[in-house]
C-alpha cells in the first residue's frame, strides 16, 4: 500500500493535478483498498482462462451466495404502488406484471422476465446525499404471473454494498445497466421514443393519410409522454 501511494503521489505531481483531484484519487485509493483488504484478487486472476475464472469466483463466493434471501411466488401482489420498498428483488425464473396508475384511470403495464429487478428506487434511497431514513415508495405494483423464483437484497445490505462500494457506482456500464434493467426507466423510455416516431412519421407525411383513430391515439401518447417527462425517474447515479 505505502509503495503503491508513493509511486500515485509521484505521478500526481509529476501531472501537475490540482490538489481537488488528488484528494479524490487518494480517497478513491483508500476506500478501494478497504474493500479489496489490500489484495489485487482481479489482476491476479484476469488472464485465467474464463471456465478457471469463474470456478475461483465461485469458490471464493460460495458462502456469501448462500446467505443470500431466495423467495418463490406463484401468484399474487409481490409489492403494491405506495408501499415502502424493503428489499430489491432480482427476477431468475418466470415472469412478473408491473402496472403503474397516471391519472383518470390510465395505467402504464409492462413485464418483467428473467434478469430483470424491481425495488430500484432503494437504490437510488441509498445512492441519495444526504441520506433520509424513511424508506422509499414503491412507483409500481408488482403481481407474479407466472410461477416465479427470485433472490433479494435486503434494504440493510445494499445499503452496506453502496457505502462501501460507492467508487463502483460511478462507472457509466454500470449506470447504462442498472438503467436498461429498470421498468421505471424503460416504461419512461418507451413512451417517449414513441412519442418521437409519431412526430418523425407526422413530419415525413404519414399524418394526412392517418386514420381517425390514429389521431386518438397520438393524443393519448403525447399526454402519457407529459407525464412522463415530469415523473423521470431518479436513481442519483449521476
Amino acid at each position: 500500500m505505502q509503495l503503491k501511494s508513493r509511486d500515485m503521489e509521484w505521478w500526481m505531481k509529476r501531472r501537475q493535478l490540482p490538489s481537488r483531484l488528488r484528494q479524490r484519487v487518494r480517497q478513491y485509493e483508500r476506500q478501494r483498498w478497504a474493500a479489496m483488504r489490500g489484495e489485487e484478487e482481479t489482476e491476479m486472476v484476469k488472464d485465467f482462462p474464463e471456465g478457471l475464472r469463474r470456478d475461483i469466483k465461485r469458490h471464493l463466493c460460495l458462502d456469501l451466495i448462500k446467505q443470500v434471501s431466495w423467495w418463490w411466488c406463484c401468484g399474487g401482489q409481490v409489492i403494491r404502488e405506495g408501499d415502502p420498498v424493503q428489499r430489491m428483488v432480482f427476477v431468475v425464473r418466470g415472469h412478473l406484471k408491473s402496472s403503474q396508475c397516471l391519472s383518470k384511470g390510465m395505467v402504464a403495464t409492462c413485464t418483467l422476465g428473467p434478469g430483470s429487478f424491481l425495488g430500484d428506487e432503494l437504490l437510488s434511497w441509498c445512492l441519495r446525499r444526504p441520506f433520509v431514513d424513511r424508506l422509499p415508495a414503491s412507483s409500481a405494483t408488482f403481481e407474479c404471473v407466472h410461477p416465479t423464483e427470485a433472490f433479494s437484497l435486503e434494504a440493510p445490505d445494499l445499503r452496506y454494498i453502496t457505502e462501501h462500494f460507492r467508487y463502483k457506482f460511478a462507472n457509466e456500464r454500470l449506470k447504462r445497466t442498472a438503467r436498461f434493467y429498470s421498468s421505471n426507466w424503460r416504461t419512461w423510455a418507451a413512451v417517449n421514443i414513441q412519442l418521437a416516431w409519431r412526430r418523425y412519421k407526422s413530419r415525413t407525411g404519414g399524418r394526412a393519410s392517418s386514420p381517425p383513430q390514429h389521431h386518438d391515439s397520438e393524443r393519448r401518447l403525447r399526454r402519457y409522454a407529459a407525464m412522463f417527462m415530469s415523473l423521470r425517474p431518479q436513481d442519483h447515479l449521476e
